[in-house]
């Protein structure tokens, strides 16, 4: 339940923003990270925040599932994204070496960029 309750928040920055300190929704709750793709191919979770160092990493798929056909949808219908298994690059901080992505809810890209600015993001929330 815990992705599909955060979906439901608005961020209180964006995503480019380098300030960790910011709240989600009217809770205490500190976000936990941030996940971007540093180039087409590769994502890349930043798991440094206020509270804890665990560290940043660059990743490369292994493998990949569809998300059930019950997980929650996206604040504008989009379906879950895959559920991942994702190797660590040498170059990722904290010992980190794999990265799981489960429980996901929403994320999925729009059947059609039409009627989006050039560049858009689509917010999603797993575990």
């Amino acid at each position: 339940m815990l992705p599909k309750l955060a979906l439901q928040f608005d961020l209180p920055y964006s995503p480019l923003s380098d300030d960790k300190s910011k709240k989600m929704g009217p809770t205490e709750l500190i976000v936990s990270g941030k996940h971007f793709f540093t180039n087409s191919t590769t994502p890349f979770f930043n798991l440094d925040t206020k509270r804890a160092q665990i560290g940043e990493v660059p990743c490369s798929k292994l493998n990949a599932t569809a998300a059930p056909a019950d997980a929650p949808k996206g604040r504008k219908g989009e379906i879950a994204v895959p559920w991942l298994r994702l190797a660590a690059n040498p170059d990722a901080t904290g010992g980190l070496h794999q990265v799981f992505r489960v429980e996901t809810a929403g994320g999925s890209s729009p059947a059609t960029c039409q009627g989006q600015p050039a560049a858009f993001t689509v917010e999603y929330a797993a575990e």
